[in-house]
This record gives C-alpha cells, sequence and structure tokens, in this order.
C-alpha cells in the first residue's frame, strides 16, 4: 500500500492503455478530456496546442482519453477511481483504454505522482448504450 494506491495490490485491476497520439507542448496545465469532451474541445486542443488530433470516433469497446500536462505511466482501477501514475510533462496524448472493465456507473479519473500527488481529477459518467451486463454461464 502506498499513497498512490492506498488499497492492496489485489484489489486494482491494472488496466492496459495504447497512446494514440502523442505531442510536445511548450506547458500544459494538466488535464484529462474523457469520451465526448474531446470531440467537444477538438479545435481548442489543437489551437491551443498547435497538434492536429487523427480522426476520432467513438468506439463501444474503448474509452478514449485526453490528457495533458503529464505523461502517463500506468492505469489501475478500482470502484468508483481509474488511478493513472504519471509524471509531469509539457506534453498533449491520445489514449485509449478497454471499457469492459468498468463496473460502476460513475467514474473518477485521477492523474496522481508516484508518491501520490494529486496533479488532475475529472469524473465520467458512462454512456447508458455503452455499459455491459456481464454474463456468468456455468
Amino acid at each position: 500500500m502506498s499513497a498512490l494506491y492506498p488499497y492492496p495490490a489485489v484489489q486494482y485491476i491494472p488496466l492496459a492503455f495504447t497512446v494514440l497520439f502523442r505531442h510536445e507542448s511548450s506547458s500544459s496545465r494538466p488535464f484529462i478530456l474523457i469520451g465526448r469532451e474531446i470531440f467537444a474541445q477538438q479545435e481548442a486542443l489543437a489551437k491551443n496546442y498547435g497538434a492536429q488530433l487523427p480522426a476520432l470516433k467513438e468506439n463501444t469497446d474503448l474509452l478514449l482519453l485526453m490528457v495533458g500536462g503529464f505523461e502517463p505511466l500506468e492505469v489501475k482501477y478500482r470502484g468508483f477511481y481509474v488511478i493513472i501514475k504519471a509524471v509531469p510533462r509539457p506534453m498533449v496524448s491520445l489514449i485509449t483504454l478497454p471499457r469492459y472493465y468498468f463496473y460502476k456507473e460513475t467514474l473518477v479519473f485521477q492523474a496522481k505522482t508516484a508518491d501520490g500527488n494529486l496533479l488532475v481529477a475529472n469524473s465520467y459518467k458512462l454512456p447508458l448504450l455503452h455499459r455491459r451486463l456481464r454474463r456468468v454461464t456455468y
């Protein structure tokens, strides 16, 4: 247990993430945009950070995150919290996370340094259409 992950390690689901886009910027306050927030802010992101984002579309299996002001190193999920272990850096990244691990309707995404200092947080409510019921067969 640590300031970054206050519960035993077995209680966290490590999430593999894919970096779709990364751009160094002159400076960036930490931010996290999730899903449709990215589409709504796409022009402002291109203008403010001087980067043209790749063509984006929603995917029912993946959740898009646009993060800035830090480099994501690892992502772990527990309950309502998605914790992104991060290093502060002047950059913007577009990453994807697999949706099927999320079992809560409302999620809080937090970017934290290795010593547990919070860089930024943003909450997100999974759209009803994208939530999946898990079926267990025996």
